[in-house]
């Protein structure tokens, strides 16, 4: 019995030598995969490096591993230009890494810097670190450069553990192939740092530690020329052993070391019950030893009857002496007379020596019991006690006895009681190599057992009988029935499929396959011990006295299929179809309606000012509203028809079967449309919060002739934009108009494009007068259209907008304006003008904006107090504090800032007292009547005063008549701007006219 628990024992040892072995070479691999990165890009980023390691799923597949990191060789000299770039590094933070530096602090000649870590979280510390402060990782890297090879380091203490600290570094070196030299420039290692308690704790989860406690120690390097002597600790043993137990000793190669493992046993690894198994030759061999054994004992019956009668005849002794001394000593099995009281050996035959190594004279006088393995003693003793008790007149066991030389001698013993008092015969014969046998075919069936039980699929065995006589640990996990609850396998059909029915049908099938020899693999759904149903795949072979059926659990399969098909066409928030299965739907819609001669609708819509409550409310609250609009729409239309979420918060109802002719479908796809109007109306709960929203809705009639899926939707979206266009919270029709509409305004933005990149654009100019004369200009963007004359900004302005050419436009108009007051400067008539730009709130707000008025103004060469900047109260209304920021930052420069249209909007006269405004300006719907509405003249009198008040000038536009002039100048508005004096104007005529305008006046003074 020791040899098997030995044998159990040695194999778990191996196991787990063998899976440490393994990990190791996972672990390798994957800086060899990190290593193939660098090398085919040196330069890789450090972004890349961690989207690579984060790829990877180290923490999962790997236990053990601490960081992934790349090391640099730094050269002594380039210290602190490296440095200086690892700081400017901006590929992970937009800060960078400011307060990156190489520690500890010191001159050397060369550096190898921690540069690269993932996680960085848990490993700040590591980042910048010379490994040239830890001795041993130092050499493992310098010998990784020199040799090319793969290495291990001696184990040395992580700084970022507190515990468990022993850890190595598997590393791997880097050489840039494109560094054009004769050998390859070397670059640095890439390294993975482990916890060795994490890594034998990780086999140990997964049973590798079965029974077993383990210590490990670095016996130092195996490559030749090492002087390094060092045994060093890898690991404590992990659990106490068992107590008087001898320990097993392992060595592992890991790549260029050699690890010493020690292995402790921690139980007992042989069952309660062990299984006997029957031998032929072993029972004959009982036979024989009972029957020699029953004709020493008559010997030693006679030779006592012929002592006694010695007396009478000592012939007739020493005959019977001679006699039993041949049959004793000729035995094929060892005898021994036995003292009872004490063990000790009174008399034995050569046999009995040799089955135990000795020389009969050694033999005697020794105990059996100094002879006898110490784990057999007590079995063997209390069988000695009953047998002098009288209780038995014999027995028999098969013990173990330690040979001479040490090694166990399995015996199989049987004991008499002799006629003589307090001694018995012993008989034992030699079964050690049936012991072995068994032992083999035990280790055998342990190992095929583990492997049936270690297997990721179900797995049983069903006798002819029906008997269920073995299921593994993965079959019971799938279905949960026990051997308790479901001994057979009538019971198993029973309590998997409850329904009669269906029951017969399914065992029919296996029936009928018996003739095959083989179960086909076939999908069934199953009833478990929970209760629960499982889709299960069944399989199986015929085998001698049963069959072997296999098991694998489709639940994770089926999930993983629902939930890819879930993501292909469904919207994660909303559930509903997503685009491509709306497309889907669509073209079968097209088609049927086509096929019947049936038309339909397709309603696209738009919930109004969604953006705002995203941007002021939360995602959460917009994903809440998204989320109670589509349960809403499922509501308000047939289960047949479709509801989509094209995306954002756009939806698309696909409603069928409408009408025999267009008109008829689109009365009724009005009638669902207002139904949803009305319904998405009603206020929404986010939060406990109440919210009210409504939507803007296109609608498109289709017949199926002719059209596509795509040319609908495009419908659609054009009637949805009419929609916004009518004030929202309403729905329209698609109008073929529309498409024309949208037509030429893309060959107008292409046209802006061309014309843009061919200078079409020009600047005309507006005079401003104060007191009667001109103090300066306002530019105004004109397009001459060479096919279609001069474009009017009404068209051009919003488009410009809308697209983003307004962009480029106002930069160039930026440029442009700065270059004519720099030509001005040059003329003395015209140097004193200044210059109004107007610029549009997507304009303003970029990040670069106050960058590209200084950069015209430096390009120009030209006095920032001259360029004056238009801007609507519109812009005011989109990030006040930005606003007035950037307006501080170009005030700082000169430049002036002129409200234009003021009145029109909805500025807050607060932002007023904020803005480091110089004009305001009277917006010219307010000008045209100020002498027929007494509103429009309040008002204007109401700017001019506010304007004065808050110490700002103020300018009139859209002067016109000499009346209205006259009337802004009597309320104190003496600057204005019209068609009274002038249109706006050409380069030069602008100048003609500032020349004859001024002049006089420059000559009265």
């Amino acid at each position: 019995m020791a040899q098997i628990n030995d044998a159990r024992f040695t194999q778990e040892t191996r196991a787990f030598s063998d899976a440490l072995s393994q990990r190791i070479a996972g672990h390798t691999e994957v800086v060899n995969g990190l290593r193939g990165l660098f090398t085919a890009n040196p330069h890789l980023s450090r972004l890349d490096f961690e989207r690579a390691a984060s790829e990877m799923e180290v923490g999962q597949r790997y236990p053990g591993v601490r960081n992934l990191s790349f090391t640099r060789w730094v050269p002594g000299p380039e210290r602190e230009a490296y440095e200086a770039r690892v700081r400017a590094d901006t590929s992970l933070s937009p800060d960078g890494f400011p307060d990156f530096k190489i520690h500890p602090p010191g001159e050397r000649a060369e550096y190898f810097v921690a540069e690269y870590l993932w996680p960085m979280v848990g490993n700040e510390g590591v980042l910048g670190l010379d490994i040239s402060a830890q001795p041993t990782n130092l050499a493992a890297m310098r010998y990784s450069r020199d040799s090319g090879q793969t290495v291990v380091s001696a184990p040395f203490d992580l700084i970022q553990e507190e515990k468990y600290r022993q850890g190595i570094v598997i590393r791997v070196p880097v050489f840039d192939p494109t560094a054009g030299t004769a050998e390859q420039r070397f670059v640095g290692a890439v390294a993975s740092t482990l916890r060795v308690y994490d890594l034998v704790q990780g086999l140990g989860s997964q049973g590798f530690l079965n029974g077993i406690a383990v210590a490990m120690t670095d016996q130092g390097p195996v490559r030749t020329g090492s002087n390094e002597t060092t045994v060093r600790q890898l690991l404590e043993q992990t659990a106490p052993g068992l107590l008087g137990a001898q320990p097993l000793v392992r060595d592992l190669v890991v790549h260029d070391r050699r690890w010493q493992l020690t292995f402790y046993p921690t139980r007992s690894f042989l069952a309660p019950p062990e299984a006997r198994l029957p031998l032929l030759a072993g029972l004959a061999g009982v036979l024989v030893s009972l029957l020699l054994a029953s004709t020493v004992g008559l010997l030693v019956r006679q030779r006592t009857l012929a002592l006694v009668r010695a007396q009478v005849s000592d012939a007739a002794r020493r005959e019977s002496e001679e006699r039993f001394r041949a049959l004793f000593n000729q035995a094929t099995v060892g005898v021994a007379q036995v003292d009872s009281d004490t063990g000790q050996f009174l008399r034995l035959n050569q046999r009995y020596a040799d089955i135990l190594g000795y020389s009969v004279d050694e033999m005697v006088g020794k105990t059996f019991q100094s002879l006898t393995h110490p784990d057999d003693l007590a079995a063997d003793m209390a069988q000695v006690r009953r047998l002098k008790s009288g209780e038995l007149p014999e027995y028999r066991l098969e013990k173990r006895y330690i040979h001479k030389d040490g090694h166990v001698v399995w015996g199989d013993l049987t004991v008499s009681s002799m006629w003589i008092t307090g001694h018995h015969i012993a008989v034992v014969q030699d079964i050690t190599s049936r012991k072995r046998m068994e032992e083999t075919l035990r280790a055998n069936e342990q190992r095929l057992r583990s492997i049936l039980e270690r297997l990721p699929m179900g797995l049983c065995v069903v006798q002819d009988d029906g008997l269920i006589s073995f299921r593994n640990e993965r079959y019971v996990q799938i279905c949960g029935y026990t051997q308790e609850e479901v001994p057979d396998v009538n019971t198993w059909w029973q309590r998997a499929y409850p329904d009669a029915a269906e029951r017969d049908a399914i065992r029919q099938k296996l029936i009928d396959a018996r003739n095959q020899g083989v179960i086909p693999a076939a999908e069934y759904t199953i009833r478990c011990a929970d209760g629960k149903l499982k889709p299960v795949e069944i399989s199986g072979i015929f085998v001698e006295g049963g069959r072997l059926i296999t098991m694998q659990d489709l639940s994770q399969h089926k999930a993983a299929e629902e939930e890819i098909n879930t993501l292909a066409y469904y919207d994660p928030l909303t559930r509903l179809p997503n685009r491509r299965l709306l497309m889907d739907r669509l073209q079968q819609a097209l088609a049927t309606s086509a096929r019947h001669h049936r038309s339909g609708a397709l309603l696209m819509l738009d919930l109004d000012n969604f953006k705002t409550l995203n941007e002021t409310r939360g995602h959460d609250r917009g994903d809440a509203l998204l989320s109670q609009v589509a349960h809403r729409l499922r509501g308000c239309v047939h289960e047949d028809d479709t509801v989509a979420r094209q995306g954002g918060d756009e939806f698309v109802v696909v409603l069928e079967d409408l009408g025999g002719s267009p008109e008829e479908a689109a009365a009724r796809g009005e009638e669902v449309g207002q139904r949803i109007l009305s319904v998405l109306r009603e206020p929404y709960q986010l939060d406990g919060d109440t919210h009210h929203s409504s939507l803007s809705m296109g609608v498109a009639v289709f017949s199926g002739m002719r059209e596509t899926a795509d040319e609908l939707l495009k419908r659609a979206d054009l009637a949805l934009y009419q929609a916004k266009d009518a004030g929202r919270d309403t729905l329209r029709f698609y109008d073929p108009k529309m498409q024309a509409a949208v037509s030429a305004r893309a060959a107008l933005e292409l046209d802006m494009r061309t014309g843009l990149a061919q200078g079409q654009f020009e600047l005309y100019y507006q005079p401003q007068i104060d007191h009667g004369r001109i103090i300066g200009a306002e530019a105004l963007l004109r397009w001459r259209h060479p096919r279609d004359g001069f474009v009017s900004p009404a068209h051009f302005i919003p488009l410009a907008e809308e697209t983003g050419l307004i962009l480029p436009l106002g930069e160039w108009v930026l440029k442009t304006a700065c270059k004519r007051l720099a030509s001005w400067s040059l003329q003395p008539a015209l140097a004193p003008l200044s210059l109004a730009v107007n610029v549009s709130p997507r304009q303003f707000h970029q990040s670069g904006f106050v960058a590209q008025v200084l950069a015209a103004l430096a390009g120009a060469g030209v006095d920032g107090r001259q360029l004056k900047l238009e801007m609507t109260e519109g812009l005011l209304l989109e990030d006040v504090e930005d606003t007035i920021d950037k307006m501080g930052q170009l005030k700082g420069y000169g430049v002036g800032f002129s409200l234009d249209d003021f009145g029109t909007g909805y500025s807050s006269l607060s932002y007023l007292k904020r803005l480091p405004l110089d004009q305001l300006k009277i917006d010219q719907s307010f000008v045209r009547d100020v002498l027929t509405d007494p509103n429009d003249a309040a008002i204007a009198r109401t700017v001019v005063a506010l304007g004065t008040s808050l110490g700002l000038r103020v300018i009139a536009e859209g002067v016109e008549t000499e009346a209205q002039r006259e009337f802004l100048e009597r309320h104190h508005c003496h600057a204005w701007q019209g068609y009274l004096l002038s249109p706006p104007l050409p380069v030069a005529a602008f100048e003609e006219l500032v020349r004859r305008t001024n002049a006089p006046l420059d000559g009265m003074a």
